[in-house]
């Protein structure tokens, strides 16, 4: 049993849930931030046509402000989908911002719903941390709805398709990531989004790292803010017993070496292996990471290799 803050769990006990047949039902929630409705529905179509139904509320469209409707609304909308049993799996209309507004909400809730698929990335982050270290369940780091039905690319479809459906250990070997520290290292991974994981630093959720894998990954930051969260991730001493790290996509105008001299400079002491450019997040393929899962990190071989299936 690991304790860390208020957060009482056990890493040996991971609930997983069980991989998706066709027919299923994927539910869809908008916990953060207002959504383009035509991006939306090409995403539902992409979803329907790979052979699942997919169910949302018609209030999914509501919009306050920078918020997709008000708390209440996102936050009666969440349980409705994580408690249907008939819902099998849930993926979010988008990120943004708003879902840690509903951790309070979360905490007052008495779950009574056995582990299902919960995917996406951004925002999303501070669901999957919270679910992985609140209730055991291993979640899924994956494009949102939008990201299946607008320009998506074949290797992100197919990524999602094998996470979702394939009870076998999922392998990833990457020629254009880029060793920073050489070396392998083991531990369940965790992470996700770097401005969603420093967000909760110093609150009752936050993020626990001890003997971790961790990933990574942002958008629109510049270098010297990247720079700025590592730090404070150093500081609060976040990486002391980290075993390793990955890197994924940091989409901006800026070229990735700049990010990488930014890492390499703000972690050169770092003992662990560091892997680079690894194609999850916010670029434009976007592999689904099961967190929570035993994982080995080859940096040296740009590999990264599941220890053991994600779903039963």
């Amino acid at each position: 049993m690991l304790v860390e803050g208020k957060i009482l769990y056990d890493e040996t006990k991971m609930k997983k849930p069980h991989a998706l047949k066709l027919g299923d039902t994927i539910g869809i929630a908008a916990s953060s931030s207002p959504f383009d409705i035509v991006e939306f529905k090409k995403g539902v179509t992409a979803l329907e046509n790979m052979g699942f139904r997919v169910i949302y509320r018609q209030d999914i469209f509501d919009k306050k402000h920078y918020l997709a409707g008000n708390d209440k609304r996102r936050m009666s909308e969440l349980v409705e989908m994580l408690e249907n049993p008939e819902v099998k799996a849930l993926l979010f209309a988008r990120g943004g911002y708003g879902m840690m507004r509903l951790l309070p909400y979360l905490e007052e809730h008495r779950f009574s719903t056995p582990p299902k698929i919960i995917l996406g990335y951004s925002d999303v982050t501070t669901l999957l941390i919270y679910l992985y270290q609140r209730l055991d369940w291993v979640t899924f780091y994956g494009p949102v709805i939008r990201d299946l039905g607008v320009n998506t690319c074949e290797e992100t479809k197919k990524s999602f398709l094998q996470a979702i459906s394939q009870e076998n250990p999922l392998n990833f070997q990457y020629p254009e990531a880029i060793p920073l520290k050489p070396g392998q290292a083991e531990g369940p991974l965790v992470g996700g989004c770097l401005s969603l994981v420093i967000s909760s630093l110093g609150t009752p959720f936050e993020i626990n790292t001890k003997n971790k894998i961790l990933f990574l990954e942002d958008t629109n930051e510049k270098p010297y803010a990247v720079d700025r969260m590592l730090t404070q991730i150093l500081l609060a001493k976040k990486l002391k017993d980290v075993k390793g790290i990955v890197f994924g996509s940091f989409a901006n105008g800026n070229q990735p070496d700049h990010y990488q001299e930014t890492i390499e400079d703000v972690l050169h002491d770092f003992k662990g292996p560091i892997l680079f450019n690894f194609p999850a997040g916010h670029g434009k393929t976007k592999m689904t990471l099961p967190l929570g899962v035993p994982v080995r990190l080859d940096a040296t071989a740009k590999k990264l290799e599941f220890l053991e299936g994600a779903l039963t």
